[in-house]
Parts: structure tokens; C-alpha cells; sequence
């Protein structure tokens, strides 16, 4: 199975490979088209012998046909040397220039520029040639030799240099939609060598072009054979080929003087760059490699034809086929190399593979080509792979190495197309089918692999008829009780259908369209009691599309074979198909899909709370991630800490990815670069939580930020959610990592799938199928608040907390215009290797080693119209007194070593960079983001042409932005070509180094000392023991190659190695200023990482030059000749106060041209301005102002683009140092726990930093209750002055009420209050009622006994004076008086009262009320 999903950069591979492989085709090989007869005719005809297409020993040997008689144009007479120039009505992109011409020269060679060969020998590539001194053209050279064409050959003796070139029609508005009129014939049954030179093509002028149904045919089976011979050839799809033939031409010599010398023609057969930038022979393993009869016998595709050799051609150059030279350190030719990690998928390639971690079953096709079935690989990363032969006697071979890039299936750029990935996890799913679409040629028929005997091979359409099942597989993590450990488990679920691939010539690169079915299972692995119960075990899943095999039996998974997978969907589409627990209405199709909607719904909450009680259970990783990740406060900010963060690969602008599903609203998302990193807290409290070395957790951080650059909160998004659809969506920490965690095998490490297990679908569980359960998943995912986020210190403030750990970054521009991480300003030029940045290992941290390449800028006034005539070619590259940075390497302990280089002049159309990680050199057109060993390396893929790197090493937390000059289309703007061939860098230092940003050092070796902290250094903190720097300070004249510091960063951070003293980039350098670099700074390595390699990384050196890595990593690509060096034209470093002179003096010059100037005055004058001066002086302090930056390198430069831009980014850079240093200070969230009918007012204002108000108001149906308005302010402690706190005012949570239930709680209590009242009244009275009747009865009872006190005193009186006479007592009781007194008329009553001192109080003063009647007259 071979991906075909890179076609179109492939096409014009194909195109190449063509090129090469006939143009390499004619060395007196057999050329022939399939398996053919070796055995020679000793008995040809004449008509076969001259036209050299029949079987003869010395004429041709199957060459594929060609002269006069076959459409074929011969170079002329009088272009034979010099060679004939032709149209290629295409753009051929060679060694990274793009080229629409040739040069056929019958010295053996396709040219693409002028060729010197004078002399017996033509001498190319970088052994060969002193470029720039000499040329080093770029050609193409199958038979490169000083040859001649016969003048007095034998009768009958055809001799010449013949040429066609074939194109489709296609390309000229002609022909079938499908142009592959493939037929399964041989090219000798075509009409169209019969056909003549007057049928060419109609929109072309030049004869030799043919483009009609035989040309079409023709590329078809060229095509044939470059997919028989060259791994993954069939997914190439030629347009053109060009078809060069020399024949019986003879060796040529100059002259007798020659000969006498032993000066013969020497013979090579090569692919060479030009301008040394790479150069691959042939066969450079064998010993007789200069004979073109050992390449002859020879053959890369010995199961064609001896002396063919096949070759792909684009940007660099990699052998195809399979000979003996693919022994040895030559990596393999494997298609693809880019792998899903979840394996079972099919690569080509030519040998059995054995991995380092598993092993690969293959199956040979034929000599070249080895079919090999890979496993599960849980891993992510390049991959070393080795291959052997296991059986024939070739044990004692070497292992042929190659490498594999294993990717997970989020990120896979090849991974089965099922449309919209968001259709997938909707509820319901708005679709009831879905899109599918593959490339039939994929998939080969299982039946046909190791099968001997039979002429079945890749180039049959019968090898692709299969039929193909679109597969279910769950993932989930666990338990195992066999292990006793919970693991990773991918189980098949269900077949959803049956597709029959397509195998007709037609669909050779067209993909096949077809429909998924998602009401209907074909076939479940599952029976009814786990379609119940298992099935709602798997959160989510992926399909897979794979050949069909037998089935081993009812519901029992199969084991499926070599096919494509997709990335994650949710499942839940399955959960009402055959399940028993569902049944739906029949009367209503609109009825049925609510039940459908709503058991989702219900099993969905089920799945949510089994998970909230899962998750709960573990170990509360939000701790780690807060404390060690906390998310930046502002976007700007994490824009700037490239080490510990970056673009989300899914949910970022950066990589413009459309299938992000959990954060949609979010402008950009970030997540943390690599795993959180812990270390040990002292709890046991035996060890001290300092001097302890950190080790990655299998956390990951995700921060979002809305469109002012603010934090998302998880807090707010129920109270902001209004639909289900609202732009609002927080990102969250997750459990796993989204990149894995190494051995990337068991929980929790899964790149991607263990993500999607315990993070993403809980969301969707939670958030967007079941109702009113995001909160819950909320509380264990809540966005980090940036409580715990160290930004750069801005400066000793009352108000704002200082800390010694802070982020700081540095960056250089243009021509060397520096901002250190610790706020220096100052303009360094000096070509050379210099230490960037060096950290010295600790316990902590790992060792951190980063140089960069400076070299002298080209003068770009040079006219090259002028080479030849006043120039010579070692003086078209003359260097200025200004140096840039072409290249930057840099590696940590235990990582790979990452190289990225800018590109050389008219090399950069297509890639502005190169990347080269571990030697070899990788292309990011479909994989943004390549992880390997300890580095992450990504690209941004919104600029074109690869100009904006990123590189993390992952454990020492450096991030590092390469741009390749300012990043900007400058091709698109006028009198511009292409860029500018420059290097800007920004790096970012992660706080645990101590380094102050504000450049204050005072303490900085008391705290190294302390707490073991690294001293960092290097050219962006060149002066680490320096007290201090102002923040403010701007760049000055003063600080432009400043004689006080320039001499000190050449002496410490310059490199050496141990064959100079000083080690200098080839042409970039001379030894004037400093012949003593790295020999004051005795801490800091001075290798050169450049030339050197890391021992792993050597089997990949290419110490033979096949391939361009090393000449592209070793040699500068601004190379002069070595005049410029010496003397004269010695390198000067300018100073400001230069720069101003020189200003001056042509500011002068262009106001004053002095016309009355002597002769010698006026040349003088003229020269200096010739030299010195930038086109227009006078206006560059009036666009540049004061910006040194900008006035530096206006001039240094003449370019007034190159000047402003770097003053605007200059700028730019001042402004996002502040904001980046800026502490925000953070209340974080509130925690609404109650967010029904609640809103946050306004919606995305932010609410966590210091000063912001959040106010939160009911909607119109409901009343606001508790504090409905909080402000994040300052706590101090009074008592203890230094200590602070920021926090929200203190008030209950806000709540809803409704309005309804508001007026019947205000009517309830209007009742109850006028009940209560009543009642309080009535208790009122009744209180007062009883006391007024106890005092009545205690008035009674008191006036009873005073009466009958009054009565005793009375009986005892009237008992001594006179017998008592009851008749004449009073009546004091209470019963009315019913009778009368009896006295004599007219006479007083008579009473006699006891002495007052025989009364008691109470009877001498009794209460009136109660004796009103006594105190009336009757």
C-alpha cells in the first residue's frame, strides 16, 4: 500500500526522476522497458545495427529509440562544445533553483548555466572546484567527458547528440480530463516514432516538443517503470520528460601536449547543485566508478535492465532502485516515511526492515522494491530503521539504514478523509450519511503479496482490486488483570460497510468518493449483553478502512489488515443501532431521531458522572499543573514564551487547522511545548526541595485567549453560554499530555488517543450531549487563573511582586542589531561561529548549547550583466563590512542537534530555510509540527516558503524563533526577486535560570551560589557579571561595534576546533580582527557544532558528500574568494561614529556634486561614492530618525525596505518586552456555582487581573441575588507590610431567582406578614389582657384581706366595748346588697378604726381603682 496523498509535490518529482533516469539511461546501457531478454542477437540486420534499437553488443541494447526518423532534433555542429540551449516550457526545480531551460552540450551533460571546459577534465562540485574563485555550474552530467563526434567515422556509422522533449497535452490545453492513456503495451507498439519533425506541437515553436496521444502514452510507460523500480514511484505523476541521447561519440583530448602529460579525458557520471550546494555520483561505491563500462554492467534496477539508474530529483537529490550502492551509511528510499503511529500500515521499501523496537514482516516484489507490514508503534518521532536481508546467503551484509516518521493519528497528514470532523461529534448528527474518500491505489489486493512466479506487479491494475471494510475501533484505557495494570486497548466494534476499490486506470490519482451509512451496522463484534454494557465503555473511536479477510467467527473482532485510519470521532452514533436497551417509535421519523437525541443525552450524563467518579479518583494533577504551567496572563505573553508554550496544533492561527472542536471562539489557543515538568516538594521534609532535578509528568497545559488577548475562564463559560453553540469556549489542563509522554505505551502516554480518552470526550460528554453537566466536568478541568505565571520583572515596585525567576528574551536583527535577555542594546558584526547562548549543566538543568553563523553580507550593487566583460567570477560575491546570521545550531544533554540554515541566493522560491535535525534534512509541506529526540521543531504555516521556525528543546524549556528576513513576502514587492538571504532570531529563557531582564546582576552570584543556579552566557548576555544595565536606555552611536565590547565577544564566545586556532565559516571570515577567539572564556565550549556531528548522528554524516546536508551545514552561503579576506579588502567592523562620517560625506557629496572639482577631485569623489555610499544618503535620517537599527542598515544594505522594516520591528520588539515583562497581577476566576440564568456583564470583558470589575445580572425573568458585584484588588497585611495578597471583595455568591417564584415568595410573605401582624396583635391584647386580669385578681385578693383585717380589728373592739351584734355589721362581700341598715334617723354611722400603726401600708393607701366606690358620697 503506498499513499498517494502528496501527488501534486510528487508530480514534479516524477518529472525529474524521468529527466534523470533516461538522461542516465544512454551510458551504453540496457534501457529496455520490462523484463527483457539479456541473451544479445549475433546476427542483427543493418536497419537494426544503424539505428541502434535492436539487441546488438555495440549498438545500444534496448536504448529507447531516438535519431531523425523518431521526432528527434540533433544539437548542431557549431553548438556541440558550447553546448545547445533548448526551452523546457516548465520550471525544473534543481538543488533549490528553478529552471524552464537546458543546456545539451555533447560533453555528456544537461547544463543550467555556462559550462568553462577547457582542458582535458571539466571539473564540478566542491572537491573539484575553488568557488567562487572557479565556477561550479549546476548540471545534470550522465556521461560528463571531454568527448567529440566523429568526422571521419566508418560507412554505415551513426554518431550525434539527439533530443526530444515529451510532453502531455495537458499541459497545452489538450487531450482527456484523466491524461493517462495507460494501456499496459510496450512504447515500441506507439505510432509515434514513425511520425515526423513537422508534427510537433502546436502551441510551441520549436520542433523538438511533442505533445499529443503518443507523447501521452510515452510518459505512461516510462511511468510504468519508475513505479516498478523506485519505492513509491506510482504515486508520481509525470508531466514531461526530456530524452537526451549521445551516441558513438569519441573521446577528445586538446593536444599532443596532452597526451605527452598523461592528461586524458577522465569520465563521470553525477547530479551536481552548482555554487557547492550539493553533489551526488551515481555509484560512488565502486571502485571502477570512472568507467562508464563498470556503470554499464551495473544497475539499480537489475530486474529491468543492466545500467539503469533511477534517481529522485527536486530540492535535493535520493538515489531510487536498489544496488550496491545503498550499502552502508546511504539512507533507504521509503515510501512513506511519514507512518501513522498506529501502525498496521504497508510502506515500500527495498529490503526486510528490522526496527529497533518491533519487527516488520515484508514481502519482496522484486529486487528493488520490499512490500513491509508494520505494527502498532506507540511513539512519536523520527525513528531509525535498519534493514537487512534474512536468508540467501546475505547475512554478511551490512544493514542498510533509513528512518520512519511515526506520527499520531490526530496530527497525521495522511490519515483516512471523512469530511467534516465536526459533524462528527454533534448530537444529533446532522447527516444521516457521511463522506469517505481514498486513493484506490492504497490499498493492494492481500492475495497477491509473496506470491512467486507471476508477472503481478505494482504497475497491474489486478494487483489493486480489493475489497475494502470500513471499520469501528474503539480506544480506551482499562484494567488489565493479567498485568495488573491499566492499559491502552483499541478493540474492532463493528463493520459500517463494504466498499469494492476501484482499480481502473482512471483512479490511478483520482480518489474514490463514497457515502457512509450511519443508520445501519453490516456486521457487530459485539454481542447483546456488551452493546448494553461495554459499548459505553469507549468514549470515542476512529474508523478504519482495511481489506476485508474472512471472518473468524460471530461476534469475534477480526484481525484486520494493512489499511488507513482516521482521526478521532465520537461513537455515540452507534449507541441506538441493535442496541436491546433502545427501541424508537416507527410512527415518526422526526420522533425517532428526538429519542435518539434524547438516550444520547441520558447515556451521555451516565458516562459523565461514571467519569467525574473516575477522574475524582486520581491523583489531583491541577496542583502540578498550576503551580509549574500556569497559563500567561495576556496572549502577548505567550507569544513570547517560546520555551514552555506554543500554538495549539489544532486550535491556533498558527497552523490555520480546522478541526479544533473544543474551543471554538477562542482567537488562539496555546498548550504548554512539552510535559509539565515536577519536582520534588519536601514533604517528607529529609531532603531540601532545592539542588533536585525535574522530571515531566504526563500533565499538559492549554490556555485560550478571546480576540483582546485575554485569558479564557472555565469559571464563566456556563454563566456565558446562551446556546449550545456560543463562541465561548475556555481551554483546559489535561490529564494527557495531547503530545504523549514517553515510552508513549501505556496510560495516560498515548500521543493524541489518551487525550481524547480523559480530556476531550469527557467534554463532550459533559458539555455538549448531556444537559446542565459542564460544570461538573469544569470543576475538574478549570482553566489556570495565571496566579502562578512569572512574566519578565518590569522593575522594584511597592504594588508588584519581584522574583529572581522571570521569562526574558533576546533577539538580534538584521545586521546585527542586538536586544540581550538582559536589555543590552548594541549593534556586533564579525563573521564567524560564535556561542549564542551557553548553559552549564546543573542538577536541574540539562546542559544548553546554541552558536550561530555570521557571515559578511554580499554588496548588492554588484551587476553580474557585467561578468565576463568587467568582472571576473570570483568578483560577482564581494562582501560589505557588515555581517548577518545565515545559520543557527543549537542542542541540549541527551537531544538531537537542530540545525536551521538560511538558504543561498536564487535558492530560496521554494524554501527559505533549512531544517536539518540529526544530518538529515526535513521538509514540513504536510507535518507542521515533527517531534524528535527531546526537540520540538514547527513551522508556521501561514507564511509561504518555510521562513519561520520554531525550535523547543523540551527539558531545558528554550524556545527559539528563527525568521528568515523579518518573515516578510518581499518577493512580492517590486525590484525584488527573492529574500534576502537573513536570519532573525528571538529566544526565550524560561525563569529557573535567574536571569534578570531588567539587566539588573547585583545579586546574581549570590544567588548562583544559593541556589545552584547556572551561569548563563553567551552573545545575548555577554556580560553576566556586569551590576547592572539601564531598562530604558535606547541604542545610541556609542553602542554600534563598540571598540570597548566588540574585542571582549569575539575573545569569549568566538569557536575554534582542533585544526585552526580559529575557526571561521568558509568565506565569511578572515583573521584580522582576532586571532585569540575562545581562548579567554575557558567555561564555554568551543566546537564548532557546524562541521562536527553528535556519534549518533553519524551514520547519517554523508562524509562523501551524496547528499547536500553536509555541504549545506559546513560551508556559509555567502562564500568569497579569498582576496577579500586579506589587505584591502580585510573585514572593519563600523562603528557609529563611522557611519555617521560616511552619512555625512555623501550627504555632502549628493548636495554638492562639485562640478568645479579638479580631474583626479572628481574620481576621488566618484570612487568614494561608488564604495561607501547608499543611493540616497540625505533621506535616511528622515525615514530612520534616531533608530540605529534602521540607520545602520539603510546604509550598510542601500535598501530602504531592509531599513524601515528593521526599524518597525526594532519597535515592535521594544513593545512586546514591556507588555512580556509586565507582571499581571491575578485574582483568578470566580467560581459561579450556581450560573442558571446568570450572566456576566459585559460577556468577555476579562475578570481575573488586578483593577477589573465583574458584575453579574439575572435576565429579565429572574431577580439577582447574594453580591452581584466583585473587584480584584490588593490585600495588605497592615501588621506585616511586606506581605500581600490579591483578592475579590468578600461577599455570597450570586445568584438567580425567578420572577414568578420572586412574587409569590414577595406575595407569601405580604400574608404571612399581615398574619403575623394580626397575630401580634391579637398575642399583644391577649398579653395585656392577662396581665390585666392578674392584677385585678391580685387587687381582689389584697382588698379581701384588708377587709377582713378591718373586720377582726373591729370584732375585737366591739368584743370589749358591747357584745357584737351581727345585725349591725356592714356587708363587704361581693354579692349586691339586698337589705337595709337600720339606725335612728338623722344620726351619723359610727366606725372606730385601729391606730395607723395596726394598718398596713396597703390598707392606709389603697389603690383608687380598686376603692372608687369608697371615695363617693351616696
Amino acid at each position: 500500500m503506498v499513499d498517494r496523498q502528496q501527488r501534486r509535490a510528487a508530480c514534479r518529482v516524477a518529472v525529474l526522476s524521468l529527466l534523470c533516469s533516461l538522461a542516465a539511461a544512454q551510458v551504453n546501457n540496457a534501457a529496455g522497458l520490462g523484463n527483457v531478454n539479456q541473451n544479445l542477437n549475433p546476427n542483427p540486420d543493418a536497419g537494426v545495427v544503424f539505428t541502434g534499437s535492436g539487441t546488438n553488443l555495440l549498438y545500444g541494447v534496448n536504448l529507447i529509440p531516438f535519431g531523425r526518423e523518431n521526432g528527434d532534433q540533433e544539437v548542431h555542429q557549431g553548438f556541440l562544445t558550447a553546448g545547445q540551449t533548448i526551452d523546457l516550457h516548465m520550471y525544473f526545480p534543481f538543488y533549490g533553483g528553478l529552471y524552464n531551460y537546458t543546456t545539451i552540450s555533447v560533453n555528456g551533460y544537461l547544463g543550467f548555466a555556462t559550462v568553462l571546459d577547457q582542458g582535458p577534465t571539466i571539473n564540478v562540485g566542491p572537491d573539484a572546484t575553488d568557488w567562487p574563485r572557479q565556477q561550479d555550474p549546476a548540471m545534470i552530467a550522465p556521461y560528463l567527458c571531454k568527448q567529440q563526434i566523429p568526422q571521419n567515422a566508418n560507412p554505415g556509422t551513426k554518431s550525434g547528440v539527439y533530443y526530444r522533449l515529451m510532453m502531455r497535452q495537458s499541459m497545452f490545453g489538450r487531450g482527456s480530463n484523466s491524461n493517462i492513456n495507460y494501456a499496459g503495451a510496450t512504447s515500441q507498439q506507439s505510432s509515434f516514432f514513425n511520425q515526423g519533425a513537422s508534427q510537433a506541437c502546436q502551441n510551441t515553436p520549436d520542433n523538438y516538443v511533442r505533445c499529443d496521444a503518443n507523447s501521452d502514452y510515452y510518459i505512461d510507460e516510462l511511468m510504468r517503470l519508475i513505479s516498478d523500480g523506485v519505492a513509491g514511484g506510482n504515486a508520481f505523476r509525470a508531466d514531461a520528460a526530456l530524452v537526451v541521447t549521445w551516441y558513438n561519440t569519441a573521446s577528445a583530448i586538446s593536444g599532443r601536449s596532452d597526451i605527452d602529460a598523461g592528461q586524458l579525458a577522465t569520465y563521470q557520471a553525477l547530479f551536481n547543485g552548482g555554487n557547492h550546494t550539493g553533489f551526488v555520483p551515481v555509484d560512488p561505491t565502486f571502485q571502477f566508478k570512472n568507467s562508464p563500462k563498470v556503470l554499464a554492467t551495473q544497475s539499480g534496477v537489475p530486474h529491468q535492465v543492466r545500467g539503469r539508474y533511477m534517481f529522485r530529483v527536486d530540492d535535493v537529490v535520493r538515489p531510487g532502485g536498489c544496488s550496491n550502492k545503498t550499502g552502508g551509511t546511504y539512507p533507504m528510499l521509503i515510501y512513506p516515511n511519514i507512518v501513522n503511529m498506529l501502525g498496521e500500515m504497508t510502506i515500500d521499501t527495498y529490503i526486510l526492515m528490522i526496527e529497533q523496537r518491533q519487527t516488520a514482516t515484508c514481502t519482496v516484489l522484486n529486487p528493488s522494491i520490499a512490500r513491509c507490514h508494520l505494527p502498532k508503534i506507540y511513539d512519536w518521532g523520527t525513528k531509525t530503521v535498519y534493514f537487512q536481508p534474512q536468508s540467501g546467503g546475505a547475512n554478511d551484509e551490512k544493514a542498510f539504514v533509513g528512518y520512519i516518521y511515526f506520527v499520531p493519528p490526530t496530527l497525521d497528514p495522511m490519515r483516512l478523509d471523512i469530511g467534516n470532523i465536526y459533524d462528527w461529534f454533534k448530537n444529533p448528527l446532522p447527516y444521516t450519511t457521511m463522506p469517505i474518500s481514498w486513493y484506490p491505489r492504497n490499498f493492494t489486493n492481500p492475495a497477491y503479496d509473496g506470491l512467486t512466479g507471476t508477472n503481478i506487479g505494482p504497475n497491474d491494475d489486478q494487483m489493486y482490486s480489493v475489497q475494502l471494510g470500513l471499520y469501528v475501533i474503539g480506544y480506551k484505557e482499562s484494567k488489565d488483570d493479567s498485568i495488573k495494570k491499566f492499559r491502552p486497548e483499541n478493540r474492532v466494534l463493528c463493520r459500517l460497510g463494504t466498499y469494492q476499490n476501484r482499480n481502473t486506470p482512471d483512479y490511478r490519482f483520482k480518489p474514490q468518493d463514497e457515502r457512509i451509512n450511519l443508520n445501519q451496522v453490516e456486521q457487530w463484534y459485539l454481542n447483546d449483553w456488551e452493546r448494553q454494557n461495554d459499548l459505553f465503555t469507549f468514549r470515542f473511536g476512529y474508523l478504519k478502512l482495511a481489506p476485508i479477510k474472512a471472518d473468524t467467527g460471530p461476534n469475534q473482532a477480526p484481525d484486520l489488515l494493512s489499511g488507513l485510519v482516521s482521526a478521532p470521532i465520537s461513537i455515540h452514533f452507534l449507541w441506538t443501532l441493535n442496541n436491546p436497551a433502545f427501541t424508537a417509535a416507527t410512527t415518526s421519523s422526526q420522533r425517532e431521531q428526538d429519542e435518539r437525541t434524547n438516550f444520547v443525552k441520558q447515556k451521555s450524563m451516565e458516562m459523565c458522572h461514571d467519569w467525574y467518579n473516575e477522574d475524582g479518583a486520581l491523583w489531583n494533577f491541577i496542583r502540578d499543573v498550576e503551580t509549574n504551567s500556569s497559563c500567561p496572563c495576556i496572549e502577548r505573553q505567550a507569544m513570547q514564551d517560546l520555551g514552555r508554550f506554543m500554538p495549539h496544533p489544532r486550535c491556533s492561527s498558527v497552523f490555520r487547522d480546522v478541526t479544533c472542536t473544543t474551543s471554538i471562539g477562542a482567537r488562539n489557543c496555546y498548550m504548554s511545548a512539552q510535559n509539565v515538568l515536577s519536582s520534588y516538594t519536601g514533604q517528607s521534609g529529609q531532603y531540601s526541595q532545592f539542588d533536585t532535578a525535574r522530571f515531566p509528568t504526563h500533565y499538559g497545559q492549554v490556555c485560550c485567549y478571546d480576540a483582546e488577548g485575554y485569558l479564557m475562564q472555565t469559571s464563566y463559560q456556563p454563566v456565558i453560554k446562551v446556546t449550545p453553540d456560543v463562541p465561548y469556549n475556555p481551554g483546559f489542563p489535561t490529564r494527557a499530555y495531547e503530545f504523549g509522554t514517553s515510552p508513549y505505551m501505556g496510560q495516560f502516554e498515548v500521543p493524541g488517543l489518551s487525550m481524547f480518552h480523559h480530556d476531550q470526550m469527557p467534554y463532550f460528554l459533559c458539555c455538549k450531549y448531556a444537559d446542565f453537566r459542564c460544570q461538573m466536568f469544569y470543576w475538574r478541568r478549570p482553566s489556570s487563573g495565571c496566579q502562578e505565571y512569572q512574566p519578565p520583572a518590569y522593575g522594584r515596585s511597592s504594588l508588584h511582586r519581584q522574583s529572581i525567576h522571570s521569562f526574558h528574551s533576546g533577539e538580534i536583527l538584521g545586521a546585527g542589531s542586538f536586544n540581550t535577555i538582559d536589555n543590552m542594546k548594541f549593534i556586533f558584526n564579525e563573521p564567524g561561529v560564535f556561542t549564542l547562548l551557553y548553559i552549564p549543566q546543573t542538577s536541574a538543568n540539562p546542559e544548553v548549547k546554541i552558536q550561530v553563523r555570521m557571515e559578511k553580507y554580499p554588496n548588492r550593487k554588484v551587476d553580474f550583466s557585467m561578468l565576463g566583460k568587467y568582472i571576473d567570477q570570483q568578483d560577482l560575491v564581494q562582501p560589505t563590512n557588515s555581517t548577518v546570521i545565515t545559520g543557527i545550531a543549537m542542542e541540549a544533554t541527551g537531544t538531537d542537534r537542530v540545525l536551521v540554515l538560511a538558504r543561498g541566493d536564487t535558492r530560496r522560491f521554494r524554501y527559505r530555510t533549512s531544517v536539518i535535525v540529526g544530518n538529515i534534512l526535513r521538509y514540513f509541506d504536510t507535518m507542521k509540527i515533527q517531534r524528535f529526540k527531546g526537540v520540538t521543531v514547527y513551522v508556521n504555516n501561514v507564511e509561504r516558503g518555510q521562513p519561520e521556525v520554531y525550535v523547543v528543546l523540551e527539558e531545558a524549556q528554550i524556545g527559539v524563533r528563527i525568521r528568515e528576513s523579518h518573515n516578510m513576502d518581499i518577493d512580492r514587492l517590486p525590484m525584488y526577486q527573492e529574500s534576502m538571504g537573513m536570519l532573525d532570531i528571538a529566544l526565550s529563557v524560561p525563569p529557573q535560570y535567574g536571569v534578570r531582564p531588567d539587566g539588573d546582576n547585583t545579586r546574581d552570584a549570590e544567588y548562583r551560589r544559593r541556589y545552584n543556579i547556572p551561569r548563563v552566557a553567551g552573545l545575548l548576555r555577554p556580560f553576566p557579571d556586569q551590576p547592572t544595565t539601564s531598562l530604558n536606555q535606547g541604542m545610541t552611536a556609542n553602542d554600534v561595534n563598540s571598540d570597548s565590547i566588540h574585542q571582549q565577544l569575539v575573545q569569549q564566545y568566538g569557536t575554534a576546533n582542533e585544526l585552526t586556532l580559529v575557526d571561521r565559516i568558509a568565506g565569511s571570515g578572515d583573521y584580522s580582527a582576532s586571532e585569540q577567539i575562545g581562548v579567554l572564556n575557558r567555561d564555554i565550549p568551543n566546537d564548532n557544532m557546524f562541521t562536527t556531528s553528535r556519534d549518533e548522528d553519524k551514520k547519517f554524516e554523508s562524509r562523501l558528500k551524496v547528499f547536500p546536508e553536509a555541504s549545506m551545514k559546513t560551508s556559509g552561503i555567502y562564500k568569497t574568494s579569498p582576496k577579500y579576506n586579506t589587505g584591502y579588502y580585510a573585514f572593519h567592523a563600523k562603528t557609529g561614529q563611522e557611519i555617521t562620517q560616511i552619512l555625512n560625506n555623501c550627504a555632502s557629496l549628493q548636495n554638492n556634486p562639485g562640478t568645479a572639482m579638479q580631474p583626479y577631485q572628481s574620481q576621488i569623489g566618484m570612487d568614494y561614492a561608488a564604495q561607501q555610499c547608499p543611493d540616497n544618503p540625505g533621506s535616511i535620517h528622515q525615514d530612520c530618525g534616531d533608530s540605529w537599527p534602521c540607520i545602520y542598515d539603510y546604509t550598510v544594505f542601500n535598501g530602504k525596505l531592509l531599513g524601515t522594516s528593521n526599524k518597525d520591528e526594532w519597535n515592535r520588539l521594544q513593545v512586546e518586552r514591556a507588555d512580556s515583562m509586565r507582571y499581571y497581577n491575578s485574582c483568578g476566576p470566580i467560581n459561579i456555582e450556581y450560573p442558571e440564568y446568570l450572566m456576566k456583564t459585559s460577556s468577555m470583558n476579562s475578570a481575573y487581573l488586578q483593577g477589573d470589575v465583574a458584575r453579574f445580572e439575572c435576565f429579565q425573568s429572574h431577580w439577582i441575588k447574594g453580591v452581584y458585584e466583585y473587584k480584584c484588588g490588593i490585600v495588605v497585611d497592615y501588621n506585616r507590610p511586606d506581605s500581600w495578597r490579591y483578592e475579590w471583595n468578600k461577599g455570597e455568591q450570586p445568584w438567580c431567582r425567578s420572577r414568578e417564584k420572586e412574587n409569590f415568595f414577595i406575595w407569601l410573605s405580604a400574608i404571612m406578614g399581615v398574619i403575623f401582624i394580626i397575630m401580634l396583635i391579637v398575642f399583644i391584647f391577649l398579653c395585656f389582657w392577662c396581665v390585666k386580669n392578674k392584677k385585678v385578681m391580685e387587687q381582689r385578693e389584697k382588698t379581701i384581706t384588708r377587709a377582713n383585717s378591718m373586720v377582726k380589728y373591729q370584732a375585737s373592739t366591739i368584743a370589749e366595748e358591747e357584745p357584737l351584734n351581727p345585725k349591725r355589721m356592714p356587708d363587704f362581700s361581693d354579692s349586691p346588697r339586698t337589705g337595709t341598715l337600720n339606725r335612728p334617723p338623722g344620726a351619723a354611722p359610727q366606725y372606730s378604726y385601729p391606730p395607723p400603726s395596726h394598718i398596713s401600708d396597703d390598707m392606709q393607701h389603697p389603690p383608687r381603682s380598686g376603692l372608687m366606690g369608697l371615695d363617693t358620697s351616696v
